[in-house]
C-alpha cells in the first residue's frame, strides 16, 4: 500500500511537470521560449510580437477578473503591476522568428465563485523579424461579466516597424493620438433590437442601447453589439457615408441563438 502511494504521488508529479513548462517574464521570453518551427534568425531582434485583450476588467460586474497568457505552455507574466480594474492587457515583447502557439485564459468572478474561459488561435502565430505581429482579442461580455462566447478567439495582422499605434495607453503608448477638433466629430445614435445590448465601438465598451456616442468622421469605426439569448453582431461604418451629417443613425436588430 505503501509503495502503491509513493508511485501515486511521482505519476502526479510527472504529470504537472509536463502540463506545465514554467513561468517567464515578458523579458525573459526572448530567450526562455523558443519557436514551435523557427525561421532564420537575424542578428538582432526587436519588439516583434504585440498581443491586446481588451475589455477584461472595469469597476463594476467585471471587477478583479484577470488574464493567464500562455506562449508554447509558458505562462508570461506582466511586467506591470496589475489592478483590479485592469481593462487592457498589452504585452509587448521580443521573440525569436518562427511559430507560437498563443492562447489565454480569462478569469472571471461571476456569482460566488471563479470561472475560467479560454481564448485561443486556430493556427500557430508566425513571427518575423522584419516585421510585427500583432494579436487581438476582444472579450464581449453580458451585463453580469460573463463573456458571451464560452471560447473566445484570437485575430492575427503584421504591421511595418514604421507603423506604431497606441497599444497601451496605461503604460508607455508608442504614440498618442491626437485629439480630433469639435468639427471633426460625429454622434452615433445606436438603436437596437433588443434594447439594453452592450455596445462596443472601436474596441471600447461604451455603454447599453440606446445611446449616442462621439467618434471622429474622419475614421471608419466598428460597433458590435450583443446581448444575453442572441447572436453577437459587427457593424462595420464607413466614413464616406457619413457626410455632413451631425447624428449618423445605427440600427441594428440580433437574432436569437
Amino acid at each position: 500500500m505503501k509503495k502503491f502511494a509513493i508511485f501515486s504521488i511521482m505519476v502526479v508529479g510527472i504529470l504537472i511537470l509536463i502540463g506545465c513548462k514554467g513561468q517567464v517574464s515578458i523579458d525573459e521570453a526572448y530567450n526562455a521560449i523558443r519557436p514551435v518551427k523557427q525561421l532564420e534568425l537575424p542578428d538582432q531582434i526587436t519588439e516583434n510580437l504585440v498581443i491586446i485583450i481588451n475589455n477584461v476588467a472595469d469597476e463594476g460586474s467585471s471587477y478583479k477578473n484577470d488574464i493567464d497568457l500562455f506562449i508554447n505552455d509558458h505562462k508570461i507574466n506582466p511586467d506591470w503591476l496589475v489592478s483590479n480594474t485592469q481593462n487592457k492587457y498589452v504585452y509587448k515583447l521580443r521573440m525569436r522568428p518562427g511559430y507560437y502557439k498563443i492562447n489565454a485564459l480569462y478569469n472571471a468572478y461571476i456569482g460566488w465563485g471563479e470561472d475560467k474561459y479560454k481564448i485561443i488561435s486556430e493556427d500557430l502565430i508566425r513571427v518575423q523579424h522584419d516585421q510585427r505581429t500583432v494579436v487581438t482579442a476582444d472579450i464581449v461580455k453580458k451585463p453580469n461579466g460573463e463573456p458571451v462566447n464560452k471560447t473566445m478567439y484570437f485575430s492575427t495582422k503584421l504591421e511595418d516597424f514604421s507603423s506604431r499605434g497606441s497599444y497601451d495607453e496605461s503604460k508607455t503608448p508608442l504614440k498618442m493620438p491626437q485629439k480630433p477638433s469639435d468639427s471633426d466629430m460625429i454622434t452615433l445614435q445606436i438603436n437596437t433590437v433588443p434594447e439594453h445590448a452592450q455596445i462596443i465601438v472601436d474596441d471600447k465598451v461604451v455603454g447599453q442601447s440606446p445611446l449616442r456616442y462621439d467618434v471622429s468622421r474622419s475614421s471608419d469605426h466598428v460597433v458590435q453589439v450583443s446581448a444575453e439569448g442572441y447572436r453577437t453582431k459587427t457593424k462595420f461604418i464607413d466614413r464616406t457615408k457619413m457626410g455632413a451629417k451631425d447624428i449618423f443613425l445605427v440600427v441594428q436588430e440580433l437574432e436569437r441563438e
